[in-house]
């Protein structure tokens, strides 16, 4: 993908914020939440935890609108995955989209520039959640547990919650370098307020992935042996081979001997491969974890405390439209969106599905060739996501599947990490 470059002004704007406005420089918040009664007990810390981990699956703290994370974007678009999934697959000869949104035919037609609002929404996100990492490891730190008189298992179990917090970081530092190329650097250790941050090279940050992932490592949960959705040692494993993968492009020097080694270490940890492939896009995936699963590291949602428009209500919403009926998809209505380019169905004998489940279009109405990117019936539309679960409830004498817990907002979880035909997966470059 051609790579964006974007200037470090959200952390001069941050620092103008943060810098005190008068000389006294004791004053104390006219609120009372503060970092001392949020992090006064160690369920204070577990609540922050999953703010860390949610600001993946949502984009502000009331969902779905009108108090978001990121400014100057749609909360709804500001999602991660969502805006990473187009920056990744709207700029492949795979997929399009018909919306009109200023900005987002520019992945199809090859033109985007740094103005792009929905990469720099992508660049402000991740960075925002850089910006949580760092300030919740800061207080993690043994002088800050010991002020707090927080000790024991206590402490240790919040050594283990910034070990996964800098997991996360080095996470979105790879989003980071692998689309951005030479982010802004910040570390837990940055001084808040002080000068505009540097820039690290794609080399620079490339090692800091590295050494952090590693250093983390050998503490992590074993793998599977962490909360569902929180990371373990399976998922630095993960995030290594594909750093490892791509090595060449962001160093200069190729490391696929590395990216074997730690692809192997997944595999042998146990993962094993789904019986019905089209289970993994379903509204109880999560039963697709553990010791028999094959997920990884996953976003998850729930339909009703993630009530978003970005994550897997846009995968699901958003390939529904023309004469594909609603409801067999678990959802109110569809978003008339997004397609495949013929060059996906192309790979397939049979499209139909019946050979190769991982065939799923549907065809009725739609037209293989595109001529008008924006009118849906062009394109194939794709099936994979279904907001119902695997099991069946009767409805009018019907047997029909039942659906997730809410038809608006999707109950299926993301797969950003999974064992697949014998390899590591890396779902984070999501397929249609």
């Amino acid at each position: 993908m051609k790579k964006i470059i974007l200037t470090t002004s959200l952390f001069i704007v941050l620092a103008a914020v943060i810098q005190s406005c008068t000389k006294d420089l004791n004053l104390k918040p006219t609120n009372d939440t503060t970092s001392d009664n949020v992090y006064a007990t160690p369920a204070g810390y577990k609540q922050v935890l999953g703010k860390v981990y949610g600001a993946f699956a949502l984009t502000g703290n009331q969902g779905p609108a009108g108090n978001g994370d990121v400014q100057g974007i749609d909360e709804g678009f500001s999602d991660f995955f969502r805006l990473f999934w187009k920056a990744q697959e709207l700029s492949t000869d795979e997929a399009v989209i018909s919306w009109g949104d200023v900005g987002i035919q520019d992945f199809h037609n090859m033109n985007w520039t740094s103005n792009n609002s929905f990469l720099t929404g992508l660049y402000y996100r991740s960075l925002y959640q850089i910006t949580l990492c760092n300030d919740f490891i800061r207080e993690c730190s043994d002088a800050k547990l010991g002020e707090r008189g927080i000790s024991g298992a206590d402490a240790e179990n919040i050594k283990q919650y910034a070990r996964e917090a800098r997991f996360l970081r080095a996470f979105q530092y790879w989003v980071l370098i692998d689309l951005y190329g030479n982010p802004p650097f910040v570390t837990e250790n940055t001084v808040i307020g002080g000068p505009p941050p540097p820039r690290g090279t794609r080399s620079e940050v490339f090692n800091y992935i590295e050494t952090e992932l590693k250093a983390i490592e050998p503490s992590m949960p074993a793998a599977h042996a962490n909360e569902y959705g929180r990371a373990d040692k399976a998922a630095c494993w993960a995030l290594l081979a594909r750093l490892y993968l791509n090595a060449k492009v962001y160093t200069g020097t190729d490391k696929y001997t590395d990216a074997i080694t730690y692809s192997k270490k997944v595999i042998d940890a146990g993962f094993t491969l789904t019986s019905n492939y089209r289970w993994l896009m379903l509204a109880d995936n999560d039963k697709n974890w553990g010791p028999t699963g094959e997920f990884i590291f996953t976003i998850n949602y729930d339909g009703l405390k993630t009530t978003g428009y970005g994550g897997t209500t846009f995968l699901t919403h958003a390939p529904v439209g023309g004469s594909m009926p609603a409801s067999t998809f678990g959802i109110s209505g569809g978003w008339s969106g997004t397609r495949v380019t013929k060059n996906l169905p192309g790979v397939f004998t049979d499209i139909t599905g019946a050979t190769d489940k991982r065939a799923q279009f549907y065809t009725a109405g739609q037209n293989l060739e595109i001529s008008n990117v924006t009118v849906f019936t062009d394109g194939l539309a794709v099936t994979k996501y279904k907001n119902v679960r695997r099991d069946s409830i009767i409805v009018n004498n019907v047997k029909v599947p039942a659906p997730g817990q809410s038809q608006d907002f999707s109950d299926i979880d993301t797969s950003m990490q999974k064992r697949y035909s014998g390899a590591v997966q890396e779902e984070v470059r999501p397929q249609l």
